[in-house]
């Protein structure tokens, strides 16, 4: 147990030391760009990403996580899915070329033909780059995986940056796109120890069938977690989306950066212990901390000090953002709980089971996000946060259902994370915002306060509660493993 731990702890730090470095990139890569552009160019490219975004999933086809999962996958096997994913995106590229000028139709908007012809092209870099990437993780390559993820965003970013002081309009944020995507594949290819051969008639039904299953239930997910700018767009215009959307991505941005990066390391750990039931149920509570401590704390964070962080770190433009990001917080700390029922479906073979809960689920998500759009973004933010409430607890009970294990205690760890911690943390910080402004000190000053009086309380909750102290110890002892022992990569 304890190599396994080990190794698991050491790639969980690799990916989290490697994705606060991004982190970094992507908060100032916001700022800069969010003064040289206007709420309008984002509007236009969310609009786009948005609907071609599903394609991706297409693309993939649910192959990469197939093959991430596999208990054993010849060479053979990986070539056949290498020119598998090769295929589609090339045929979605074609078919995202083509479907620009319906898509500018339904939006209202000419610039959509544009952009959405040239992000086309992401389609073809993806598809080749999947199962170079794919073939570093399976390897437990997490310094590699980490540096095929983060370099291509940094040259992506300064593309980004360059284009916008040369023309302060969307072209910066396509480019971004384009990029990202060109330079994964050639990183990729650069990084990995493997090389794909000519198509083999091999068996291919189970990593095909799981792959199915798992784009089935993407495609879904993908279009509850876009149908709120789908229908702010629609509805509202490309400004009000412009701002949802970066108020979205503040939200997401701990999400993309930490719990899914996670995935990576929790899934082939798990899936190698997946027929050892007590060993697996207290590597899955010692995952989940990483959503209960960190990601939740962000949350607790953004939740109390939306509108004084919108204006601080995007500026005064950006200011109608700020009760979005409040109100999108809530629904990020229960996003980030769900990330965890994740890793039980891919862990132990069970898209399938995910499928068919989703195709209920995932429904209903998008009726409860509907209701709110006659009331705006605000009311669809509202709507969001109710919904992925709901759809965490339920989630959670059809897991237990499905797989027969004691997930109970996933339960009880997050009411006594989120009393004990989150919750007081945004009323801390929410106090000092009311203080700090009442005194007329200023937007940063604002902040600093209630970043400061939140950490206060996770010091008092600390000494109070021995509970609190044994999970701290749990990730104390993670992040010991995780700096400790030869680094894999």
């Amino acid at each position: 147990m304890s190599s396994l731990a080990s190794a698991a702890a050491r790639g969980g730090g690799i990916t989290i030391a490697f994705q606060m470095v991004k982190v970094v990139l992507m908060l100032g890569s916001t700022v800069i760009l969010a003064r040289l552009l206007n709420p309008t160019d984002y509007g236009l490219v969310v609009m786009v990403l948005a609907v071609v975004g599903v394609g991706e999933i297409f693309r993939d086809f649910g192959l990469s996580m197939a093959a991430l999962q596999a208990k054993s996958l010849s060479q053979e096997q990986q070539s056949n899915l290498f020119w598998i994913n090769t295929v589609v995106g090339l045929s979605l590229g074609i078919i995202t070329f083509a479907a620009s000028y319906p898509l500018a139709a339904f939006y209202g908007q000419s610039d959509v033909v544009v952009i959405a012809q040239t992000l086309s092209l992401t389609f073809v870099f993806g598809g080749l780059s999947t199962q170079f990437k794919v073939r570093i993780n399976r390897d437990l390559r997490f310094f590699a995986l980490a540096v095929a993820d983060l370099l291509p965003y940094g040259i992506g970013v300064l593309g980004a940056i360059v284009i916008a002081v040369l023309y302060a309009n969307f072209w910066a944020l396509v480019a971004q796109q384009l990029i990202v995507a060109a330079a994964t594949l050639i990183t990729s290819v650069v990084l990995t120890r493997w090389r794909p051969g000519l198509p083999r008639r091999v068996p291919m039904d189970g990593l095909i069938s799981f792959g199915a299953s798992f784009a089935g239930t993407q495609i879904i997910s993908y279009l509850t977690r876009n149908i709120d700018s789908l229908l702010i767009g629609k509805v509202w215009g490309s400004t009000a989306l412009g701002y949802y959307d970066r108020a979205y991505n503040l939200v997401v941005l701990p999400l993309t950066q930490i719990n899914t990066p996670m995935s990576r390391v929790a899934v082939p750990v798990l899936a190698r212990i997946a027929d050892e039931e007590d060993r697996y149920v207290s590597h899955l509570r010692r995952a989940q901390l990483v959503a209960l401590y960190v990601t939740s704390s962000i949350f607790a964070i953004l939740l109390a000090l939306g509108t004084p962080l919108i204006v601080v770190v995007l500026g005064d433009q950006w200011a109608p953002a700020g009760p979005l990001l409040s109100i999108l917080a809530l629904s990020g700390i229960f996003r980030s709980l769900v990330q965890v029922v994740y890793w039980i479906y891919m862990s132990r073979g069970l898209a399938g089971a995910q499928f068919r809960f989703y195709l209920v689920a995932q429904p209903l998500l998008v009726g409860v996000i509907a209701c709110g759009v006659p009331f705006g973004p605000t009311g669809v933010a509202v709507a969001v946060s109710i919904g992925y409430a709901l759809f965490w607890l339920s989630s959670l009970a059809w897991v237990r259902r499905v797989t027969k294990l004691n997930l109970g205690v996933l339960y009880a760890d997050a009411l006594r994370a989120l009393g004990l911690i989150a919750a007081p943390m945004a009323a801390a910080a929410f106090g000092a915002r009311l203080l700090i402004e009442s005194l007329g000190w200023g937007n940063l000053l604002t902040v600093v306060a209630g970043v400061l009086a939140a950490l206060a309380w996770v010091g008092v909750a600390y000494a109070i509660s021995s509970r609190i102290r044994d999970d701290f110890s749990k990730l104390i002892d993670f992040a010991r493993r995780a700096v400790g022992g030869r680094r894999n990569g």
